[in-house]
C-alpha cells in the first residue's frame, strides 16, 4: 500500500480591496491561514483590514508578509475559523 502526503502549494494571492472585520475574513476562509493587512486595531489586537493572501500552512505566507512589512505596513498572519472537531468536555 502506497500511502502519499498532501503537498503544500503556494499561496493564494487575494488581494482584495474591500476591507472587512477580522471575523469576517475567519469565517469566509476556514481551515486556513491568512494574511491581512491590518486597517483596524485597538490595544493592539487588529479588528480590520484587507485580505492578501490564504495559505493551507503559514510557512508560505511568510515571504509575502515580510516583503508587505518592509513596505511598512501593519500584517497580521491569522487562523481562519477551525472546522475540526475538538476533544469534548462534559462537565
Amino acid at each position: 500500500m502506497v500511502q502519499t502526503l498532501a503537498t503544500e502549494t503556494d499561496p493564494e494571492l487575494i488581494d482584495l480591496p474591500e476591507e472587512c472585520p477580522i471575523t469576517v475574513w475567519q469565517e469566509r476562509y476556514p481551515d486556513r491561514w491568512l494574511l491581512v493587512e491590518v486597517r483596524g486595531e485597538e490595544d493592539g489586537e487588529p479588528l480590520s483590514g484587507r485580505l492578501l493572501a490564504v495559505a493551507t500552512a503559514d510557512m508560505l505566507l511568510v515571504p509575502l508578509w515580510q516583503e508587505q512589512a518592509q513596505q511598512g505596513k501593519v500584517i497580521a498572519l491569522l487562523y481562519g475559523r477551525s472546522t475540526k472537531v475538538g476533544p469534548l468536555v462534559v462537565a
